[in-house]
């Protein structure tokens, strides 16, 4: 069982897994290893195992993102074969919104 190695902090290692995801995903860039450690109060070696394992779970799974590591960090990006589908949704044109204030004057 993978609980052998998480120490008992009052998450659950899918807790901990989703805690990981939320904190790569709303920075959208690499973050370290250090940082992602401590978010999850866990020790580096510990959450390095865990990440390696999620990694290996996207890609068993094929899912539309991957986990890189880079040096010594780590980024949730998308998979290469969805670029296309991202690139047709970010060139669509925008439609401007207003706040209340500008609809005003």
């Amino acid at each position: 069982m993978r609980n052998d190695y998480i120490e008992d902090v009052g998450m659950k290692i899918r807790e901990i897994e989703a805690a990981l995801e939320a904190v790569l995903f709303t920075m959208g860039q690499a973050v370290p290893l250090a940082s992602l450690a401590r978010s999850v109060e866990q020790d580096q070696e510990k959450t390095e195992k865990l990440l390696h394992e999620m990694m290996d779970r996207y890609e068993e799974e094929d899912r539309g993102i991957r986990l890189l590591e880079l040096s010594g960090s780590f980024q949730l990006c998308t998979k290469k074969e969805y670029y296309e589908n991202l690139i047709r949704v970010a060139s669509e044109p925008k439609k401007q919104e207003l706040s209340e204030a500008a609809l005003e004057t």
